[in-house]
């Protein structure tokens, strides 16, 4: 009976010990390449903020300071994903727009 109790305790132990409570499943150098090209491929102005919060969470990492870091890199990481879904939207919608327009004056004609 002890012996299942132990084999279970390290069993949960075990599976506590390999899910990492950090966010941040990437390297910190890759979450700042992501954010320079979310500056080329995204909207710039978001892809500036989050290579600044990137930095920023690799210099917090590399001081030892893992709980500031993983909050400064989940920053960084939305910025990078609203960029992207920005710009797609974007680039999206004026033709989608550029052709209702183009459609409403036929049609007026």
């Amino acid at each position: 009976m002890e012996d299942e109790e132990k084999a279970v305790e390290s069993l949960v132990y075990k599976t506590e010990a390999s899910h990492s409570p950090s966010p941040i499943r990437c390297c910190w150098f890759r979450l700042r390449y992501l954010a320079a090209t979310s500056i080329i491929c995204g909207c710039s102005c978001l892809g500036i903020v989050a290579l600044i919060f990137a930095i920023k969470a690799e210099d917090r990492h590399k001081a030892g300071l893992s709980e500031e870091a993983v909050q400064w890199g989940v920053r960084a990481r939305r910025l990078i994903l609203a960029s992207f879904v920005i710009w797609l939207t974007v680039l999206i919608l004026v033709p989608l727009l550029l052709w209702l327009l183009s459609y409403a004056i036929a049609q007026a004609e």
